[in-house]
């Protein structure tokens, strides 16, 4: 545990999962099916990024001066080469509540995070590792964990930090935090007639 004025870093609970939800459903939804359908479209994201390891944090806030009373800030995921995500055994089971014709989005969706996470791995080394995923609740928070985990994973030996993402998000903070953009390159099956839709990887030293 590590501890930065009254914030803390500490290992991602499971349980927080929703706290993720509430800020990128927003952003990720698909434009078909309810509400239950797009919170679970969204977690099937969230989850593909999470993989079976140790590299997984939170930054809770402490609200008081009791210690049982922390707000979720912000959460980090990291894999290495080699690391299982065992998303499906949970799609395969809640999965179930929804039609075919709705989870026919979410298999798209698969097939672009697994192609992106390939591509990914493909160029890192084993001393590298990459980030998964990076969710700030509060403005400021998401910087606090993401800078205080690399230097601890330059303490543990890795070289280089890699990540990828997409026109959805934010791609341009990590070119003005010194990421290097490795790879851009446009993802047909999400482009239309209009617009093309861009995926980047980058990389950073540790």
């Amino acid at each position: 545990m590590n501890k930065t004025m009254n914030k803390k870093i500490s290992p991602f609970e499971m349980k927080n999962i929703p706290f993720i939800l509430d800020v990128v459903v927003p952003l990720w939804s698909p434009p078909t099916g309810d509400e239950a359908f797009r919170r679970f479209y969204v977690e099937y994201i969230v989850r593909n990024n999470i993989f079976e390891n140790d590299f997984r944090y939170e930054l809770l806030e402490s609200q008081s001066d009791e210690e049982s009373k922390e707000a979720f800030c912000a959460a980090a995921f990291f894999a290495r080469k080699g690391d299982v995500c065992k998303v499906n055994e949970w799609y395969e089971k809640e999965s179930k509540n929804f039609p075919q014709e709705l989870k026919k989005a979410s298999e798209m969706s698969r097939t672009y995070l697994e192609l992106m996470d390939r591509k990914t791995f493909n160029m890192m080394k084993d001393d590298d590792i990459k980030l998964s995923l990076y969710v700030s609740r509060k403005t400021g928070c998401g910087s606090i964990l993401l800078n205080e985990i690399c230097r601890q994973m330059k303490e543990k030996g890795f070289k280089n930090l890699y990540l990828w993402t997409d026109v959805e998000c934010n791609w341009e903070w990590y070119v003005k935090h010194g990421y290097e953009l490795v790879e851009k390159e446009i993802y047909q099956p999400f482009s239309s007639e209009d617009e093309d839709y861009w995926t980047y990887i980058f990389r950073k030293t540790l």
